[in-house]
């Protein structure tokens, strides 16, 4: 079988696994090791937990909120609010901006896992005449990281898949080659193994004990690609966990874990605190028919404290405390994932100047900057590999492209935000923080050369002078 084969009989790895490629198995069948930690794998599976809203201290007292999966949510659809790409270029281009018009459906979501799970792999492949993209977060294992921080390296576990009463899955391991002769080739390696329906591997077995993949190559070898044949997106977040590895990690990891686990147990006893504070009446009447009055309310055969045939028992609820308290753990939060105040805790708990207003936006807006930045950066290699895909699968006729990006101005665009940060720009303008030129730049969207334009009598000054200015 050919390349182009290859690449046309190519399985799609849509389905979040559960269960992470064990780095033995790797390790005995690749002969690589993978880029994450034993300390790192637990922190994935424990993210996983949070996210699917099954963390470690889920009990019968405390039932997760879900805030890991509205944090991922929030920052995700803030992000792409705005979000257009289209690549243009010749007929090559018009092909592939089709292809990333389609996966954009699912772009929100894609991001919201990565940015909980410390990473998410998306990864092109043929599907008859076009390209579909399929996404990998537990079920990508990264092995290599260029200078960097750019995944290069890694394997994908496929989704299972069940023939008869057995369950199979696949590995696939991705990477550049150096051969003897100096020259660099792109490796896909693929095998089979038995497994379970939540993925777990077991023995090896041909790849044509499954019909879909009987076709497939064991090995391939790939000359003249610059990028690999997926695109791996990771949080703009440092890696506090271990500051030397290049693996991501969540956008709620570190101290953010325990916070939410406050949250969680916080709203647990404002749960209890009305529930146990329900209205009671106590009475020592057996004559009393619960079945017709409500066990809710009276509780028959109960003694009275003064020997009275009834009594009341109401206690003074303490709910706004504890859920000033609650509301106050939200916003810690809110403040260490980048999130403005009110996003997930209640906007009416929150007292704040015009100032203040704007620079919690501001802090937002800066977020969702640096995690559009981020994800752009990773589209560019998905639509990198979709155009090898092209080649390979022939699935368009060559043609250069280009791509254009628009993500709007995010938590920023809405015209009270913008006339009060217009506002808090002509004050720092008035007491000399910012100069003219870096105001004019800032808030009327122009470059360095048209603000001085602009500016009465710069062009005619030195740059000694302007310099002084700005």
């Amino acid at each position: 079988m050919g390349l182009i084969d290859w690449a046309r009989n190519l399985f799609g790895f849509g389905k979040l696994n559960k269960e992470t490629t064990p780095a033995g198995t790797i390790e005995k069948e690749f002969g690589v090791h993978p880029a994450a930690s034993r300390k790192m794998e637990n922190n994935i599976n424990l993210w996983w937990a949070m996210y699917t809203n099954h963390p470690p201290w889920e009990s019968c007292d405390v039932r997760p909120l879900g805030l890991p999966g509205a944090i991922g949510r929030e920052l995700a659809r803030h992000a792409l609010a705005e979000f257009s790409a289209a690549v243009s270029g010749s007929a090559r281009a018009e092909y592939i901006n089709r292809q990333v018009q389609a996966a954009k459906a699912r772009f929100a979501q894609n991001l919201e896992i990565g940015l909980c799970l410390g990473g998410v792999a998306l990864k092109p492949y043929p599907d008859g005449d076009r390209i579909l993209v399929g996404a990998a977060t537990t079920g990508f294992t990264p092995t290599r990281f260029d200078g960097t921080g750019k995944a290069i390296g890694g394997v994908f576990k496929s989704k299972p898949l069940r023939q008869g009463k057995d369950w199979f899955v696949k590995l696939e391991y991705h990477d550049f080659l150096q051969r003897e002769d100096g020259t660099t080739v792109y490796v896909i390696e693929t095998k089979a193994f038995r497994s379970g329906e939540n993925g777990g591997i077991g023995a090896k077995v041909p790849l044509n004990t499954v019909r879909e993949w009987a076709g497939l190559l064991e090995r391939a070898e790939i000359e003249n690609l610059d990028g690999p044949l997926f695109a791996y997106f990771k949080p703009p977040v440092s890696n506090q966990e271990e500051p030397d590895s290049f693996m991501g990690v969540s956008v709620y990891s570190g101290a953010v874990v325990d916070r939410i686990k406050e949250a969680d147990e916080q709203w647990e006893r404002i749960w209890w605190e009305f529930k146990s504070g329900e209205r009671k009446i106590f009475s020592d009447a057996t004559q009393i028919d619960a079945g017709q009055i409500g066990d809710r309310l009276f509780l028959k055969g109960a003694f009275t404290s003064d020997g009275n045939l009834f009594e009341q028992f109401s206690p003074e609820l303490r709910g706004a405390a504890l859920y000033d308290g609650f509301q106050y753990i939200l916003k810690i939060i809110e403040f260490n994932v980048g999130l403005a105040f009110g996003t997930i805790s209640d906007p009416q708990s929150v007292n704040k100047t015009a100032t203040e207003e704007i620079m919690t936006k501001h802090r937002q807006y800066v977020t969702e900057s640096d995690i559009q930045t981020a994800f752009q950066s990773t589209l560019d290699d998905l639509i990198y590999a979709m155009d090898a895909l092209c080649d390979l699968a022939r699935l368009a006729p060559a043609g250069t492209y280009s791509v254009d990006y628009n993500w709007g101005d995010g938590v920023l665009d809405d015209p009270e935000t913008k006339r009060q940060d217009m506002a808090m720009g002509l004050s720092l303008l008035n007491a000399s923080i910012i100069g003219p030129v870096e105001y004019r730049m800032r808030y009327f969207g122009e470059d360095e050369k048209t603000a001085k334009k602009m500016l009465p009598d710069m062009e005619d000054m030195t740059d000694e002078e302007q310099d002084e200015i700005e």
